[in-house]
């Protein structure tokens, strides 16, 4: 728990300080009994069409191990409604208010109320409503009845939304580290890398960078030998350009 003389929204900014996947794990779990749910799943994706990628799903679990064995083995991440809800919406959402579309739907959401989500609130993570951004659902829940608990858990909205999207921000940063570690890039490279995939020229890019042009294209040079590629576009490029969201994106 958070204690009284810690303010929670404080304890979510604290995020972006968290180093490893297990402290930030922890301080989410901290603050999610803080806020009055036992239970808890943060879930951040990639779009369908980029599913076939191991980067896709990064997992935060606070809920019975039960619950994920009969999750996986029935593979509702393929059929999931809260995250249907949440690829078209972001208003947080109590679970009854869910709309249900099949029969295992149904029974995804009786399963789950039998292991810590009697009550429910589904909150939608998003950078942007683009359809091609990384998204995330953080879906908390209690052991007590629909009737009172996803009256609390609404009440908590406010709290749940900015945990959400402090979550987020910070498996953009650690997706964003990983990558940049993977390829050997430092900062510039990537700012440099993606305003050209964007279609900067040369040219441009000196102006932007306030250096002379040919040291514009030996710079561009040097990231491509990184890559072992001659264009940038190709091969390896599209695996960063998914992977490295939103706090690349902030930096063009």
């Amino acid at each position: 728990m958070i204690s009284p003389q810690q303010d929670v929204m404080e304890a979510i900014s604290n995020l972006s300080q968290c180093n490893t996947e297990n402290e930030a794990h922890t301080l989410t779990q901290k603050i999610i009994h803080s806020l009055g749910a036992e239970s808890f799943v943060y879930t951040t994706l990639l779009p369908p069409h980029f599913h076939s990628l191991n980067e896709s799903y990064r997992f935060f679990i606070g809920c019975s191990s039960e619950l994920c064995k009969i999750y996986s083995s029935r593979m509702w991440v393929m059929n999931d409604p809260f995250i249907e809800y949440a690829r078209s919406n972001s208003a947080p959402i109590i679970g009854s208010k869910i709309k249900l579309s099949t029969q295992g739907q149904t029974e995804m959401l009786k399963v789950c109320a039998q292991h810590g989500f009697a009550s429910g609130l589904v909150v939608p993570t998003h950078t942007s409503m683009d359809a091609n951004k990384r998204m995330g659902v953080l879906y908390v829940g209690s052991d007590l009845s629909a009737e009172i608990g996803e009256a609390m858990l609404l009440k908590k909205r406010v709290q749940f939304v900015a945990l959400g999207s402090e979550l987020l921000s910070w498996w953009n940063s650690r997706l964003k580290q990983q990558a940049m570690r993977k390829y050997s890039l430092i900062e510039e490279e990537v700012e440099l890398l993606m305003l050209s995939k964007n279609g900067r020229v040369a040219s441009e890019i000196a102006a932007i960078f306030d250096i002379k042009v040919a040291a514009a294209y030996q710079r561009l040079n040097a990231i491509k030998e990184k890559f072992n590629v001659d264009k940038i576009g190709s091969g390896p490029f599209r695996l960063i350009d998914r992977t490295m969201n939103l706090a690349t994106e902030k930096a063009i």
